[in-house]
């Protein structure tokens, strides 16, 4: 037993419960029977999680170079931790489409990439295209809390 393999049990049980955990989200009641519903994706994931971690469990792996591991810069994948962690923080407020445009250029900007117009052209197609395809499938994704007082006091 190595870290590779503790990881991968690791990972393994965490895709396991996210896969169970899963059944708990709610469906409308015409969606119950389509192809593809809320449920879809997060069981995806915890199949394709649950199959990667089996193949980092059974499968050899080399021995493991600490000094490699520890000289790695931390520094961006903490950041991004803290990003994901604030996105989710703001969501409710700012809406789906303000947050994550706000997220993936802020995540540019840790990754390295300093032209704005770039970021721009990266982050605001993807997510309006994202949004309306959402929209286009029937799922309703909040504008916000923002959006919704904005328009109430545009309404007054």
């Amino acid at each position: 037993m190595n870290s590779t393999r503790l990881t991968g049990i690791i990972f393994l049980l965490l895709f396991s419960t996210y896969g169970f955990l899963t059944t708990d989200i709610p469906l409308d009641l015409f969606s119950e029977e389509e192809l593809f519903n809320a449920r879809s994706l997060p069981y995806g994931i915890a199949a394709v999680g649950s199959f990667i971690s089996l193949l980092v469990i059974l499968l050899p792996s080399p021995g493991t170079q600490w000094q490699t591991w520890l000289a790695l810069d931390w520094l961006p994948a903490i950041l991004l931790l803290l990003l994901m962690s604030l996105y989710g923080l703001v969501f409710e407020y700012l809406g789906f489409v303000l947050s994550t445009i706000i997220f993936l250029i802020t995540s540019y900007a840790v990754l390295g990439e300093r032209r704005i117009t770039w970021m721009l052209l990266c982050s605001i197609p993807l997510v309006l295209g994202f949004w309306l395809l959402m929209d286009f499938l029937g799922i309703y994704l909040d504008p916000g809390e923002l959006f919704h007082s904005l328009t109430e006091s545009a309404d007054a």
